[in-house]
């Protein structure tokens, strides 16, 4: 898969919409994302440990135990607000998210994130020629040539570019559905609850912020892998960009909350946002 969203996710959704209870849906997603992240902070196109089996025990849940709690604790409750409302995306949906309340929520946070890497893994093999390509070392027919754009590629680069498109368009289909039944709050077993959105110039200096850091991080990408050829080297700047952008998010949330009264802050979410914390005994969403 050339991107982690949102091809990788659709295999394990239906999961979430067959047992909600037994699995976290931002879990299983954040696992599917995480062998990549690897290459993505190091702004490289290799791998050293996150594609192999035992690596989504020892990298990829530790990695989704962290983005769980940063997103649900602290990054979603003052990014929400400042994003576009309502279709296509309907991120405020996200709002019904939580972190884990107990043992057992992080127990499924951590399983729920094993379940993504690994199919993330089973994935990329069928889907890649490098060393990632498993199943290509072990079944010499996806090496073979078939008629493409552009001229004849390898079985599993075709199948690389196709299952990226129908499996993000069947991703997007499954999060429709969820949207539209509001399967988020239902799962929870509770009402949505309004969310207030930021004034627009909070949303611009959100973008703008956003924008800043993506272009120090495309910089950063630029200086450190300069030899690289134009298609590697265009991938790994985006690489840079997106790893900053998102180190700028999570700093903006923890100085806009570091910054305001700890009363004012937790009277503000439930009034407004809908995203304080879970009661006692709820499993991470």
């Amino acid at each position: 898969m050339p991107w982690i969203m949102p091809a990788h996710q659709a295999p394990v959704l239906p999961l979430k919409l067959w047992k909600p209870h037994w699995f976290s849906g931002l879990a299983l997603c954040l696992g599917t994302m995480a062998p990549d992240l690897e290459f993505i902070f190091r702004l490289d196109h290799q791998w050293a440990v996150s594609h192999t089996l035992a690596a989504q025990l020892y990298f990829t849940v530790p990695l989704v135990l962290v983005l769980h709690a940063l997103a649900t604790s602290l990054v979603l409750p003052w990014l929400l607000p400042r994003l576009p409302l309502g279709p296509p995306l309907h991120f405020e949906e996200l709002r019904a998210l939580r972190p884990a309340a107990d043992l057992r929520g992080w127990l499924v946070v951590a399983l729920s994130g094993l379940i993504g890497g690994l199919s993330h893994v089973a994935l990329d093999g069928f889907t890649h020629g490098n060393r990632s390509g498993w199943a290509v070392a072990a079944l010499p027919f996806l090496r073979t040539p078939v008629p493409h754009f552009g001229g004849p590629v390898p079985l599993h680069d075709a199948l690389q570019f196709w299952l990226t498109i129908g499996l993000g368009a069947f991703a997007l289909l499954l999060w429709r559905r969820t949207v539209r039944r509001g399967l988020l709050w239902s799962w929870r077993g509770e009402r949505p609850t309004p969310i207030v959105s930021q004034p627009a110039p909070e949303k611009r200096r959100l973008a703008a912020w956003a924008g800043l850091w993506a272009l120090c991080g495309a910089a950063a990408a630029q200086a450190l892998r300069p030899t690289l050829t134009e298609i590697r080297f265009v991938s790994v700047v985006a690489f840079g960009a997106l790893t900053f952008a998102a180190f700028g998010l999570i700093l903006a949330a923890a100085l806009d909350r570091g910054g305001r009264p700890q009363d004012a802050a937790a009277a503000e979410l439930p009034s407004g946002s809908g995203l304080a914390a879970a009661p006692a005994g709820r499993e991470a969403a």
